[in-house]
């Protein structure tokens, strides 16, 4: 295994009082107060004194919804489709960036977010049956992308405070915190009244993931030394920070990675790759001399397995997803190679530390160069038959494919016209009711659903 620079910071949270800071805020830094301790891990964990924590409110939330499906940034949705698909067509009120939805007990609700922040609402009962409903926020800043909420009753848009950077989102926590990454790269933690402000350098377009014991992952150390620019801006970052609220005091560990490379992407995947009961960390990386490779981390910052690399430089590995795609019994990851130029979609196999391509097929693009959307494909049962399905546009981006690996064969089982160039993400959603539900929207102002139930 790899040992990459690991700094591990753990920070002593206390209350500052006359330092020029808002009532009830908590600035976390090296100028301030609180204590700081910069460890590098060698054989044994220090720790600094503990104090006392601030205690977080408890709420109802049950489910957030992201562009990205799921909190861990793996794009894959549960539950399973069937062999009937009902499409359901919607004039929107302009050209759509975003579409997020909840499944309800006897509806699904969804909220659109066109290019100019506006917000269109939609109720979709079990018969098929659609109307616009009033969005609790009429519209969001250009550029952040929504995230709804539920507490099982009702669906709501969560607002992003003022001071949110503009290409990010918030993530609302199941004890009512609300966490972002502000407009100068730190991470902000609000609960209980009280603001924590951590400086982390953030990459501002980064989406903080969550895993199920509240923990949280994020991109970090951004710059411009990679001059490829293909997603949104011309900054990657160098970094991953991953962050513990549960420990005494928090705990944040950056992990660095090779100073040659980037991180091509805004969010890791974040899933036991391996079976052994633990996350794994997943990027892809780049640099100019020989272009992406899919990277896997352990939570201690080593590597465990990565890709052959592509190449040749600014040539990129869009990481869409990690499902039991071939065997049924192993993780596998979706990668789409080169997808501005001739996509070809790839499965990787962890054998021995290695990650290797078992399966490809050209033809298909999951991501519109300069667009920060890096959520147009996903994996789902689609027909109801057990096996995962990965659902990705075609190089044109105006049709839409469901495709299946069996006995090394691919097979496609499913594909549609999307009535316009794709122009979001797609969002994928389960009812119990409703059977499996895709959205997209397009260029020429439609929203396009297709419900698949038996």
């Amino acid at each position: 295994m790899t040992k990459l620079r690991f700094t591990f910071i753990l920070w002593s949270i206390v209350f500052l009082t006359g330092c020029g800071v808002a009532e009830n805020s908590v600035v976390v830094s090296e100028t301030n107060q609180p204590e700081q301790v910069q460890i590098r891990i060698e054989n044994e964990v220090v720790s600094p004194p503990q104090t006392e924590t601030i205690p977080l409110p408890i709420t109802q939330l049950q489910e957030l919804a992201v562009t990205y499906n799921r909190l861990d940034g793996n794009r894959l949705v549960a539950g399973e489709g069937g062999l009937s698909s009902f499409p359901v067509e919607v004039a929107l009120a302009g050209t759509p960036e975003w579409i997020v939805g909840i499944a309800l007990e006897d509806k699904v609700v969804i909220h659109v977010v066109l290019i100019d922040g506006r917000v269109q609402a939609f109720e979709l009962d079990s018969n098929l049956v659609i109307q616009e409903i009033t969005a609790n926020i009429s519209a969001l800043h250009p550029g952040n992308p929504p995230v709804l909420a539920s507490d099982g009753n009702i669906a709501f848009l969560i607002k992003p405070p003022d001071d949110i950077s503009p290409f990010t989102h918030p993530v609302l926590q199941e004890n009512g915190s609300l966490v972002y990454i502000d407009d100068k790269g730190d991470l902000i933690w609000t609960t209980a009244g009280t603001t924590l402000q951590f400086k982390v350098n953030a990459l501002p377009d980064a989406r903080i993931l969550m895993d199920e014991l509240g923990r949280l992952l994020f991109l970090s150390n951004p710059t411009s030394d990679y001059p490829h620019g293909v997603l949104g801006d011309a900054l990657e970052a160098r970094s991953i920070t991953l962050i513990d609220p549960n420990s005494i005091p928090v705990s944040i560990k950056e992990f660095q990675i090779d100073p040659v490379d980037v991180i091509e992407g805004i969010a890791p995947l974040w899933v036991d790759l391996d079976g052994d009961g633990v996350r794994e960390i997943i990027v892809t990386q780049s640099n100019i001399h020989v272009g992406a490779r899919i990277v896997v981390y352990n939570q201690e910052g080593e590597v465990i397995a990565q890709s052959d690399p592509i190449g040749l430089g600014f040539r990129w590995l869009h990481l869409i997803a990690a499902a039991q795609i071939v065997n049924g019994d192993t993780l596998d990851l979706v990668v789409v190679r080169t997808p501005h130029i001739g996509g070809v979609l790839e499965i990787y196999e962890l054998t021995e530390g290695k990650l290797e391509i078992s399966n490809s097929l050209k033809g298909y693009s999951s991501h519109q160069i300069g667009s920060r959307n890096l959520d147009a494909s996903l994996v789902t049962d689609m027909n109801a038959d057990g096996i995962p399905d990965i659902v990705v546009p075609d190089q044109s981006q105006q049709y839409l494919s469901a495709l299946q690996i069996t006995d090394a064969e691919w097979t496609e089982i499913w594909r549609v016209p999307m009535n316009g160039k794709l122009s979001t993400n797609l969002m994928g959603l389960y009812s119990p009711k409703s059977g499996l539900v895709l959205g997209a929207g397009t260029e020429g102002n439609k929203l396009m659903l297709w419900v698949l139930k038996d």
